[in-house]
This record gives structure tokens, sequence and C-alpha cells, in this order.
């Protein structure tokens, strides 16, 4: 099912409900100029064994191998990205780009978000998550200052929240979208959930492609997107 685009101020908003791998797959080479997203951790093990969590590679590794080669198809070599991770997966999401064959693009660091408070895990009480700046091969990124530092402290809630479970801070993303976009430029979320990447991308002048498999959240994010569409958009 597609839900069709929708325009306003020149934007371009397309928002998928299906398998991203499929709908990808349609899309043109080289259309899109950047990636932002947090796609599902699988991993084994955990606070319900007390044993060290690993990220499952029977599976997962194999399946985001699929996911990186769409995307290093329709990414632009020119473009870059950020993808949420964890120390279980952060490995695999890298891995992920150079499986078994020669991609464009590539992991090149990942950034920090510290919190502000404590979530779970024992005996240490995991305060931050994990972001991995990815790139292609032409990319000559201007935006970031060589002084910039990998870490962005800023309080966000562990716990429920209004739209998702694992929904991420709208001010963190629009950080993001600064960093590795420009405005006009179009950014792909392939695991969109409720939908905050778009969101931000209305707020900063961004166009954006969205797919969410989950109909529940992709309802969520359709009515935040057209809400923030009715707003001025941010200077």
């Amino acid at each position: 099912m597609d839900a069709g685009g929708a325009s306003m101020n020149k934007l371009t908003v397309e928002l998928h409900l299906g398998d991203c791998l499929e709908i990808m797959r349609g899309m043109a080479d080289k259309s899109v100029d950047a990636v932002i997203t947090d796609p599902p951790f699988a991993f084994a093990g955990g606070l319900s064994n007390g044993r060290s969590s690993i990220a499952d590679d029977q599976f997962f590794l194999y399946w985001w191998k699929d996911i990186c080669r769409e995307l290093d198809r329709i990414l632009k070599p020119e473009g870059a990205g950020f993808i949420w991770c964890d120390w279980r997966t952060a490995a695999i999401i890298a891995k992920g780009f150079n499986l078994g064959q020669t991609y464009n693009w590539k992991v090149s660091q990942v950034v920090y978000h510290y919190r502000e408070m404590p979530g779970q895990g024992q005996p240490f009480r995991s305060s931050v998550d994990m972001i991995a700046y990815c790139r292609g091969e032409k990319c000559k990124n201007t935006r970031i200052p060589n002084t910039t530092h990998n870490m962005i402290s800023k309080y966000w809630y562990y716990g429920k929240h209004d739209n998702h479970p694992a929904e991420k801070d709208p001010e963190i993303c629009k950080q993001l979208i600064g960093w590795c976009s420009d405005e006009g430029d179009t950014i792909i979320d392939p695991f969109m959930g409720s939908g905050t990447t778009g969101v931000a991308c209305v707020q900063t002048g961004r166009d954006f492609i969205g797919i969410e498999i989950c109909e529940d959240y992709f309802k969520i994010a359709q009515k935040r997107i057209a809400d923030a569409q009715k707003q001025p958009r941010l200077i």
C-alpha cells in the first residue's frame, strides 16, 4: 500500500506502507541524498538470562546486508546519513555495507547521544544511544566542522513515549539532518516508525521518503507529518 505523495511549500513527502526491501527495489538508482533511520534491533540474550547480549548473525546480519545493498544502490555517492544502533549491533550495522561485495557507502564513525538519565542494564545502567555515521565514497561533507565532538548531550527519557516505544528526540533528528543534508535534499527513512524523521524533514525543508511495515505506526506517522506540514517551517 502506498499513501502517495503530498506537496507543500515545494516539499515532497512520500509515505509507503509495506516492506522496505520491496519498496526500495522499485526506486531509481542514485535518487536519494541521505538516510536517517532506526532499524529494529535483533539480539540474543539480555536481561532475561543475565548474560551478555550479542547480535544474531544468523538472521539480522544477512537481512541487514540486503537492506544495505538497496540503500547503496539508491543513495547518491556524495551523500551521508545516520543509523541508530547500540553496542550489540554497531559492528553489524557497519559490516552490512561490506559483506561479500564492495559498496560505495561505508560506516565511518559513531556518534553518541548522552540521554542525561540512566536506562536499563546491570551493574552499569545505559545512558547513551549510539548513532552510526555513514557516507558515500564521493562524500565531502563540509557541514560538520572538524572540531565537532562525537557526543550529543540532551535529555531524552528512557521509557514509554507518546508515539512509539523506540521514539527518538525530534531535536536530535534535526541536528542529524543538518549534518548530512542541505535544504531541498531528499532523505529516506526505511524504518519510519511513528514518523519523527519525516516531521523533522518537513520542519527543516527536506523532501522525505518514509517506509513503515506496521500499519498502526504508519497511521501515527501520517498524522504527525500532516500536522507538521500545516505549521510554519523552521528557520
